[in-house]
C-alpha cells in the first residue's frame, strides 16, 4: 500500500484509541446528560429516569439516615474522675482520690445540654461515652467554647462552688479508664444492689454445687428407677378416657388411654403402657437387688404410711361414735325437758281449780251475810 494512503489510516486508528481510552478514564460525573441537563434546571420536575440517572452519577450511594460522625476529640478533660448516677453527673476536680461532687455546669453547659449535644453525632448508644471521652466534640456540637491548648482553664460549677479547672490529657487518660466503673465515686456504689447481687451469686453457686453433687452421686451409685411409668421428661403417666384421635408415642397407633400428668404431649396405648409398667417393675427390682438398704427404707416408709392411714381411719371412726353419742344425749335431754314442762303444766292445773273453788265459797258466804 502506498505511503499516501497509510498516513490517514494511522491517524484514524490513533484517534479512535484516544477516544476509547478517554471514555473509560473519565469520571462518571463527566458523562453527557441524556436530556442535555434540562432536568437539573431550577423548577424542573424529575421523573424516575432522572432519579436513576442521578443515582448513577453519585455512584449509587444513598445518604445515611443516622446522625453524622462526631468531630475528632482532642483527648483532654477537666475531670480526674467521672460517674453517671441516676441521670446526674458526679466528678472529681482536684485529684483521683477525693470525693465526687455533683456537677451543675461545665463551660456554661449542664448535663442536659451535654446529653442533647452528644446525641447529634455518632452512634446512638454511645451518648455517655462521648461525654466522658470526647468532651471537646460534644462542646463543638453544642456550639460552646472549648479550650484551645492544654492546661487552659474552664469554669466548672459543682454543688461545692465555682472553680477554674485546668484541662489536660493526663486527666483524660485517668478518666477514660475508670468512668465505666464509676471512678470509685460513693454515689455510684449501691450497697443494697451489691448485697442482692452477691446473694444471687451465692444461691446460684450453691445450686450448681448441689446439682453437681447429685449427678456425681447418681453416676457412682446409679439412679433409682421409678416405680411408675413416665414420659420422656420424667413425669408420671396417668389413665384418662379413651382418646381415639391421639397417637401412641411408642407404637404410633391411634387410640390412647394414658397421658402425661404434667401436660406433656406424650400418650400411650394400653398395650404399650403394660409393657412399660412391666419393664419399670423389673428395673426397680434389679436396682433393689444391688441396693438392699434402699429396699428396706422403702418398706419402712410404706409401713409408716399404712400406719398413719389406719390411725386416721380409727380417729375418724371414733369421731363418728362420739358424734352419735352426743346426738343421743341431746335427744335424751330434750325429751326430759319436754316431760318436765308437761308435768309442770299438769301440776299447775289443780292449783288453778282450787283457787276457783275458794273464790266461789267466799262469794256464797258474802251472799248469806247480806241476807
Amino acid at each position: 500500500m502506498p505511503a499516501v494512503y497509510r498516513r490517514p489510516l494511522v491517524a484514524l486508528a490513533s484517534a479512535t484509541a484516544v477516544g476509547l481510552f478517554s471514555s473509560l478514564t473519565l469520571p462518571v460525573s463527566a458523562q453527557v446528560n441524556i436530556d442535555g441537563g434540562r432536568s437539573e434546571l431550577p423548577g424542573m420536575k424529575q421523573d424516575l429516569f432522572d432519579m436513576a440517572q442521578k443515582n448513577k452519577k453519585s455512584g449509587g450511594q444513598r445518604p445515611s439516615k443516622g446522625p453524622p460522625d462526631c468531630p475528632k476529640s482532642d483527648k483532654m478533660s477537666p475531670f480526674w474522675g467521672l460517674a453517671f448516677v441516676s441521670g446526674e453527673l458526679f466528678v472529681k476536680l482536684n485529684s483521683s482520690e477525693e470525693k465526687c461532687s455533683k456537677l451543675l455546669t461545665v463551660g456554661g453547659a449542664n448535663y442536659s445540654v451535654l446529653t442533647n449535644a452528644s446525641r447529634t453525632c455518632g452512634p446512638a448508644g454511645e451518648v455517655k461515652k462521648r461525654i466522658a471521652e470526647e468532651l471537646s466534640a460534644v462542646f463543638f456540637q453544642a456550639g460552646l467554647d472549648w479550650v484551645r491548648h492544654s492546661n487552659e482553664t474552664i469554669e466548672v460549677v459543682t454543688e461545692d462552688g465555682t472553680f477554674e479547672i485546668e484541662v489536660n490529657e493526663e486527666k483524660w487518660a485517668l478518666q477514660s479508664e475508670c468512668w465505666a466503673r464509676g471512678c470509685e465515686c460513693e454515689q455510684a456504689k449501691n450497697p443494697v444492689g451489691k448485697a442482692l447481687l452477691y446473694t444471687l451469686l451465692f444461691v446460684a453457686i450453691g445450686g450448681l454445687v448441689s446439682d453437681s453433687v447429685k449427678l456425681t452421686w447418681e453416676r457412682i451409685t446409679g439412679k433409682k428407677p421409678s416405680k411408675h411409668v413416665e414420659c420422656k421428661k420424667g413425669h408420671k403417666m396417668e389413665e384418662v378416657k379413651l382418646c381415639r384421635t391421639h397417637v401412641c408415642d411408642v407404637c404410633r397407633n391411634q387410640g390412647t388411654i394414658y397421658q402425661c400428668a404434667s401436660g406433656c404431649f406424650y400418650d400411650l396405648c394400653k398395650e404399650c403402657y403394660k409393657v412399660a409398667k412391666k419393664k419399670a417393675k423389673e428395673d426397680l427390682q434389679a436396682w433393689y437387688e444391688k441396693h438392699p438398704e434402699e429396699k428396706a427404707k422403702d418398706e419402712e416408709k410404706k409401713k409408716e404410711k399404712k400406719k398413719k392411714k389406719d390411725t386416721s381411719e380409727a380417729e375418724d371412726s371414733d369421731t363418728g361414735k362420739d358424734g352419735r353419742a352426743e346426738s343421743e344425749a341431746e335427744s335424751t335431754t330434750k325429751a326430759e325437758s319436754e316431760a318436765g314442762k308437761e308435768s309442770k303444766a299438769d301440776s299447775s292445773k289443780p292449783d288453778e281449780e282450787t283457787d276457783k273453788e275458794k273464790e266461789a265459797d267466799a262469794k256464797e258466804a258474802e251472799s248469806n251475810d247480806d241476807k
